[in-house]
């Protein structure tokens, strides 16, 4: 399939998911989009697949998908970012997210230990392997 074919067919499934009201980010080669379900102190976490659907549907604009749980280890380097740090107490006052709606507010690995997944939205979460190098918590008013 040529680029071009490729681009509009993509362009067509988002479409046609756009009209279905349901949003699924990610294509599985590079970050992916989750809601973490777990934090162990170890640094080990858990995380289903997100979807963001209407606000209208369930109140939160991200729920799981049902089936796809995944578990990794944070890097001792892992690079977490939040929008406006409210669970995170290092990261500078005010909103800071990029071009994707993910925070830009730097977070330590230690405040994401001790944080609690009921406290986080969802999340833009890249792993290696099983190893997690980067987590960048969505933005939601």
């Amino acid at each position: 399939m040529t680029r071009t074919k490729w681009m509009i067919a993509a362009a067509g499934a988002a479409a046609a998911l756009a009209a279905a009201g349901v949003f699924v980010l990610g294509d599985g080669a590079g970050p992916a989009d989750g809601i973490v379900t777990a934090i162990h102190p170890d640094g080990r976490v858990e995380w289903a697949d997100a979807r963001f659907v209407k606000a209208e549907e369930n109140g939160r604009i991200a729920e799981r998908v049902p089936g796809t749980a995944h578990k990794a280890v944070l890097a001792g380097d892992v690079q977490i970012f939040t929008g406006v740090g409210s669970w995170c107490a290092s990261a500078a006052a005010g909103l800071a997210i990029g071009s994707d709606g993910a925070g830009a507010n730097p977070c330590t690995r230690a405040e994401f230990l001790a944080t609690t997944p009921d406290s986080l939205y969802a999340v833009k979460i890249t792993a290696k392997g099983d190893v997690v190098t980067r987590i960048a918590e969505y933005y939601h008013p």
